[in-house]
């Protein structure tokens, strides 16, 4: 009895800790924040759990606007120099302009692929090359952009290092626990190490977070959504023939012609379609919460072996549910953490 009733104090304190309830510097507090723009939301998602609540967000790319077809414009431009700390994806063309800007006009530029290269891990595209698209969707590389990000914040306020610091602590403690819950899951629904396609590149950082083995590549960027008849049989071949098992494609890829590809080829082999989210939920800035978001997807398409689609649905919604999700999962792993 005394045990459990230890167990039980241990749990509500360390979740007191996992909601993000912190102890903030009084000093810290009371000055201004860090003005920090992001060039794309999805740098938003890795970077913004570190921030406080008197520090501000800006995200530069406009909504609903596609990342390789915007144009640095004047507007945009100012935005990003009001800022102090400007963070950049380092692979969309208009960013180089935006960082040259941002140098000449004194602010500090942090671009992880340049500044991190060495400590990032690009995955290997099928095919050959090194896939840039959309590598902060990987749990090490959002650690690695997480702690590049805090030790340039923490510079630039030092008054509250403490504070992002302890905010990067508990942000990487849950990310690690949620890289193991997925690898876990995989491994006891019969997903782990089993071979997928993907609709574009940056899939396969999901995919793999989750421990599946990336073997073809439908379309692979967004740019490239015309597959030869040839291409397709091969393909179907694979899937026929039980060389690959699944089917992973993107809410990007489900708004696009290259969706009747996956659905034609679902229907004529048998293949499930596990559909992933590789753009942030909106106004939702948090890769915890993206990543439980993926887990409830694959989840879901285990447990019903059917295709569903993200039209229609309640973001919102969804949103709300994962974010109970995300909490339940970090319970858990605190829980098992406590048992041992």
């Amino acid at each position: 009895m005394k045990r459990t009733l230890f167990t039980m104090v241990v749990l509500i304190v360390l979740l007191f800790q996992t909601v993000g309830i912190a102890h903030f510097n009084v000093n810290a507090y009371s000055e201004p924040g860090v003005k920090v723009a992001v060039s794309i939301s999805a740098m938003a998602t890795v970077v913004a759990p570190i921030l406080l609540p008197e520090d501000n967000l800006t995200v530069l790319l406009p909504p609903n606007v596609e990342p390789h077809s915007f144009t640095l414009d004047p507007v945009t431009l100012e935005r990003a120099l009001q800022a102090d700390i400007i963070v950049t994806s380092g692979h969309i063309g208009w960013e180089t302009q935006l960082e040259r800007l941002a140098v000449e006009g004194g602010k500090i530029v942090f671009n992880p692929l340049e500044k991190l290269y060495d400590n990032l891990t690009l995955l290997d595209v099928p095919g050959g090359g090194k896939n840039l698209h959309g590598y902060w969707l990987y749990p090490e590389n959002v650690i690695a952009i997480a702690k590049g990000f805090t030790e340039i914040v923490s510079k630039y306020r030092p008054s509250a290092a403490k504070e992002y610091e302890a905010n990067l602590r508990r942000y990487v403690s849950d990310i690690e626990g949620l890289k193991e819950f997925a690898l876990e899951y995989s491994k006891t629904n019969g997903l782990l190490d089993k071979n997928v396609l993907i609709g574009f590149y940056e899939e396969q950082y999901v995919a793999q977070s989750f421990g599946l083995k990336v073997t073809e590549v439908l379309a692979g960027s967004e740019e490239n959504l015309e597959i030869s008849p040839q291409r397709l049989e091969t393909i179907r071949s694979e899937l026929v023939e039980g060389r690959i098992q699944y089917i992973v494609v993107s809410d990007v890829a489900a708004e696009l012609p290259i969706y009747n590809y996956v659905e034609k080829l679902s229907s004529e082999t048998g293949a499930s379609i596990i559909l992933v989210r590789v753009l942030d939920l909106p106004n939702v800035y948090d890769f915890r919460e993206l990543f439980a978001y993926n887990v409830g997807r694959i989840g879901g398409m285990k447990s019903s072996n059917r295709t569903s689609n993200f039209q229609g649905s309640n973001v919102f919604l969804e949103a709300f549910i994962i974010s109970l999700i995300l909490n339940l999962i970090l319970m858990y792993l605190l829980y098992r953490r406590v048992r041992r």
